[in-house]
């Protein structure tokens, strides 16, 4: 996964944008889907090259349908994306590209991408200008959790018949629930502080966002450390944040790493843990995004 913050873009201002903006992305995720479908035939894994040659198809379906939709609302094709737009990466390219790619890996990618598109428009839906683009905007987000749901079960049965053999994970549910312990109170720790100061520069509705944060990651740090014998609850840190955009980066650390566990965890009892936890740290993710005010538009449209 790369490092590259999940996106923090200005507010959709139109159904005309919005479309725009799914077309490229919809096209982008077929061209990868499809990519992605070439290696798995040549591993010899026909089972998911055509799981990826059907998901490649239904984004190609959903690309003709922002066209429909389009010709419909704006009678006009989509125009090509305006520029402004930090879309989500989704796929580690690099990943993708290696000899390594097995099966687990290469369902595991997908899922992320699937996830954090669907955190993109749930903050586009929560800041829609109108019912019409939000009502968009939710549909786009509904697919997107459909397409997760689906990987993940294709990704239980991949991790069942290959585990996978490079470990980045605890070795125990102990050890794991005493890292997120310590890493969500230091987050918890982090956001308070940055809420604090986002108070007194008069971002009032930031600071709630991530007072809110912070009380999750609290509320969940405790969960965890009932679960842990006291000798074994550890302490971190907390991280520096001085702006929303780091407070947003700590939010998005937490998910990657819960989702790089459960990649990599051989135990799967790890890694039905570690996926709980980074369903939850979607949750916090995708809420923030769905609150926060737009940030300054980046010069351009990264993807």
């Amino acid at each position: 996964m790369t490092d590259a913050p999940i996106a923090y873009p200005r507010p959709i201002g139109s159904a005309a944008e919005l479309l725009a903006l799914a077309m490229g992305m919809e096209t982008e995720a077929a061209r990868r889907y499809a990519a992605l479908a070439e290696r798995m035939e040549a591993a010899g894994e026909a089972r998911l090259a055509a799981l990826f040659g059907s998901l490649a198809r239904m984004e190609q379906g959903h690309v003709a349908q922002v066209v429909v939709r389009a010709q419909e609302i704006t009678g006009a094709p989509p125009a090509a994306a305006a520029g402004g737009w930090e879309v989500p990466i989704g796929f580690d390219e690099e990943a993708a590209r290696s000899a390594a790619l097995t099966p687990y890996r290469a369902l595991a990618i997908a899922v992320r991408n699937e996830e954090r598109s669907f955190a993109f428009f749930t903050y586009l839906a929560a800041t829609a200008p109108d019912d019409a683009v939000r009502s968009l905007a939710e549909g786009f987000a509904r697919d997107e959790l459909d397409h997760a749901a689906l990987l993940r079960r294709e990704r239980r049965l991949a991790w069942r018949e290959t585990p996978p053999s490079r470990v980045v994970a605890p070795e125990s549910v102990a050890a794991l629930l005493s890292e997120a312990e310590a890493s969500e109170r230091a987050a918890a720790v982090a956001h308070r502080l940055l809420a604090t100061r986002l108070q007194a520069r008069g971002e009032v509705v930031a600071a709630e966002v991530f007072a809110a944060a912070a009380a999750a990651e609290s509320g969940l740090a405790n969960e965890l450390a009932a679960r842990l014998p006291a000798s074994t609850v550890a302490r971190a840190p907390p991280p520096r944040a001085s702006t929303a955009r780091d407070g947003l980066r700590l939010l998005e650390l937490a998910f990657d790493r819960y989702s790089d566990i459960a990649d990599h965890a051989r135990d799967e009892a790890v890694m039905r843990e570690a996926q709980a936890l980074a369903e939850r740290a979607l949750v916090r993710l995708a809420g923030a995004h769905g609150t926060l005010p737009a940030a300054p538009a980046p010069e351009t449209l990264k993807r």
